[in-house]
């Protein structure tokens, strides 16, 4: 974690533009205020980049735009809004040479936002949180040089649901998957009903039964396996097949 903040430092010190990558899904969630901070701090401008906007509806884009100075809508897989982000940053940089930094949460989306940037794939990209190591730097244009860093986490958090929901922790590793489910079924309020178009039911331990049941995820007996289920749900949710459809 040490190493994190003296990169996220480092990288901070050394550029003109910061990109804060954002989940269009949680933008809230995904916003690092302690980053933020430091970097006004430094007085050094910030674009947040809201990336996977394919997976939220237009309203939801619309309202963010009203709350957040200098916001880009991007959507990596979908090549959409980099050239708009490319000239915000020259907007804002307003230099030959603009070194442009890249921070955000695990698996938001940073290295697929610098390919879509470079128009290559020079940041290297898995669906494994914290892939990045160290700082690598990459020229973008005759104008724009990217640092791509490690995700960052802030100091003192603990909150597993935050994580899992962030995809800053791979479902696999997660402690009591059941209880992330149980708390992502109420954060999404009907979502992940209507993706596996099963009945909206105000008992999640029943609705991850069934869900159990329907996809055959079940121990000897057939007894529903809500261990395996909750793996599903919380993976479906990270890899963007549940869009959020609502405000």
């Amino acid at each position: 974690m040490t190493n994190f903040w003296k990169i996220v430092n480092k990288v901070i010190a050394e550029s003109d533009v910061i990109l804060e990558v954002l989940d269009a899904r949680l933008v809230d969630e995904t916003r690092n205020i302690e980053i933020e901070n430091k970097i006004k701090k430094k007085n050094k401008k910030i674009i947040y980049v809201i990336n996977k906007c394919d997976l939220v509806d237009k309203e939801l884009m619309d309202k963010r735009k009203k709350e957040l100075d200098h916001c880009i809508f991007v959507s990596a897989l979908e090549h959409l809004g980099t050239t708009m982000l490319k000239k915000k940053i020259l907007h804002l940089g307003q230099k030959d040479k603009i070194i442009v930094g890249v921070l955000g949460y695990p698996n938001t989306g940073k290295s697929s936002i610098i390919n879509a940037l470079s128009g290559s794939s020079k940041a290297r990209t898995s669906s494994v949180s914290g892939y990045t190591v160290g700082i690598q730097k990459i020229k973008a244009s005759n104008r724009i040089y990217l640092l791509d860093t490690p995700g960052v986490i802030p100091f003192e958090e603990d909150d597993n649901f935050k994580h899992a929901v962030i995809a800053a922790i791979d479902p696999s590793k997660i402690n009591e998957p059941d209880m992330i489910a149980m708390q992502l079924l109420e954060y999404l309020d009907g979502t992940i009903e209507r993706f596996y178009e099963i009945e909206v039911l105000e008992d999640y331990e029943e609705t991850i039964e069934n869900i159990a049941k329907k996809f055959n995820k079940l121990k000897k007996g057939g007894v529903p396996d809500v261990d395996q289920a909750s793996r599903m749900i919380i993976k479906d949710w990270q890899s963007g097949k549940i869009k959020l459809k609502k405000i």
